[in-house]
């Protein structure tokens, strides 16, 4: 608890230092920032049919979105959320939404850094970029340090929250939706995975422009029918969550009441950055594969990444539970059945069906969408110790495949407590170092005088190509 309570204190110190050096531009500039989001660069507004097929290894920025997408939608926003105001009760929301809001421009930092400071790589007529945190973490002192510290503790996420609960999470459900057995589930996911995650990231990338669009539709779409349809509860349920955000006597007096708001907000910030991943440096790896020149616009599609996933889905899931009854003594043990449970009280059976397809798809989606991310930091080691690429990403997929069928037999809330660590040590280790590359942060919008100042500071910065 105590550990929680720095984190979230270190978070939400770092997203107001960030927010202060880049004048909270998303916020005092609205307008200005959603024409940067619809404007191309120069590069996208150039690439033709020809052009994609002579570069097929990168991909473009909408797509490097849905895959950041993949890794954040789905287990965290469904269940993380469920298990969030189960451990942190009802006020834990609102410290999701809080970290969301803080953790915003700590995600365009990561993205525009990754972009900026990318590898160009030409291999056989093909050009692909590749970078994240192990690349701009290289401008410190001690940078490589840091970035096999990184790299290892991302290594062991990719099993722990992007393989084995992801797995658990699907695996319950479709036993309790489908009647279907622990062990078959995980040997279909673990084949599927297997035929994706080979493919590269390419595959990857054209998986989840398809499928992601259309499940976050259509599970938006059931919660707010839900919500129109109890609309008159809204105002009290908006009452509960500032209470039990903020007074002591939210979840009993005294004391006690004292903890549950101590609860409410590592809950809510630990599951909220579960969710979207801002300041955790995993999502950057993705968007610096995008083939753009722009890393401004395609920082602005992480800022994106973090409002869709938290301030839309989480709390489109948050309601929907708070509504059915979740967090006020009902509900179920399960958190991912705990969100079916909720949903089929107002659409019957069908809605069980429907939700337990959807958290199999996003459970899988992100399951392969960490793959990649584990990928990347192997070559990274591959490269630092002058070891073969190839062999050691086939290695590290062969074992991240079998880890899938064992998700199915490890427990739930083991899985949770190990996530929590490794979320946190990874956004501290990523969070730090973005704060001290601030100073090479261009925001869209400035002056002239201001961006020839700050254009000069990047240009200090050696990119291979990456411009």
């Amino acid at each position: 608890m105590i550990i929680g309570g720095i984190f979230l204190i270190f978070l939400l110190a770092a997203g107001g230092y960030t927010g202060c050096r880049l004048k909270w531009f998303c916020f005092c500039h609205p307008v200005l920032t959603v024409k940067r989001f619809f404007s191309p660069g120069r590069e996208d507004a150039a690439r033709t049919p020809a052009v994609v097929s002579e570069n097929e290894t990168s991909y473009s920025p909408m797509k490097a979105l849905t895959v950041a997408l993949a890794g954040t939608l789905g287990v965290g926003n469904i269940t993380g959320v469920a298990a969030a105001i189960a451990l942190g009760g009802a006020g834990a929301l609102f410290w999701m939404w809080i970290s969301a809001l803080c953790t915003m421009l700590i995600k365009y930092a990561e993205v525009y850094l990754a972009v900026k400071t990318r590898e160009r790589i030409v291999k056989d007529g093909k050009t692909e970029y590749r970078g994240g945190p192990m690349r701009y973490f290289q401008y410190f002192r001690c940078g490589g340090m840091l970035a096999s510290v990184f790299c290892g503790v991302c290594i062991a996420a990719s099993f722990v929250q992007g393989n084995l609960l992801q797995t658990a999470a699907a695996v319950s459900c479709a036993d309790a939706v489908f009647g279907q057995p622990s062990s078959l589930t995980a040997g279909v996911l673990t084949v599927c995975a297997v035929l994706l995650i080979f493919g590269g990231r390419q595959r990857i990338a054209s998986f989840t422009e398809k499928m992601i669009p259309l499940m976050t539709a259509l599970y938006f779409g059931m919660g707010m029918l839900i919500l129109f349809r109890n609309a008159a509860l809204l105002p009290q349920i908006g009452k509960d969550i500032l209470s039990s955000a903020f007074s002591v006597k939210a979840l009993g007096g005294g004391g006690i009441g004292g903890i549950s708001i101590i609860l409410a907000m590592r809950h809510g910030c630990a599951k909220g950055v579960f969710s979207h991943e801002a300041g955790c440096g995993t999502s950057p790896i993705s968007h610096a594969g995008a083939d753009t020149d722009d890393p401004c616009r395609q920082g602005i599609l992480g800022i994106a990444e973090v409002f869709v996933d938290t301030i839309v889905l989480c709390t489109v899931t948050g309601l929907v539970l708070l509504v059915s009854g979740f967090g006020y003594g009902g509900g179920t043990q399960g958190y991912a059945l705990a969100v079916m449970d909720a949903f089929s009280l107002w659409f019957g059976n069908a809605a069980k069906w429907i939700l337990g397809l959807s958290i199999v798809f996003y459970a899988f989606a992100t399951l392969v969408c960490w793959s990649f991310y584990g990928t990347e930091c192997v070559r990274y080691f591959c490269r630092k110790a002058n070891r073969s690429v190839r062999k050691w990403e086939t290695r590290y997929l062969l074992f991240y495949s079998i880890c899938t069928f064992f998700g199915a037999f490890v427990s739930e809330g083991v899985l949770w407590g190990m996530s929590d660590v490794l979320t946190m040590t990874m956004t501290v280790i990523n969070t730090a170092a973005v704060l001290g590359l601030l100073t090479y942060v261009k925001t869209p919008g400035l002056d002239r005088t201001e961006t020839k100042k700050i254009r000069k500071i990047s240009d200090k910065i050696p990119v291979s190509g990456s411009d």
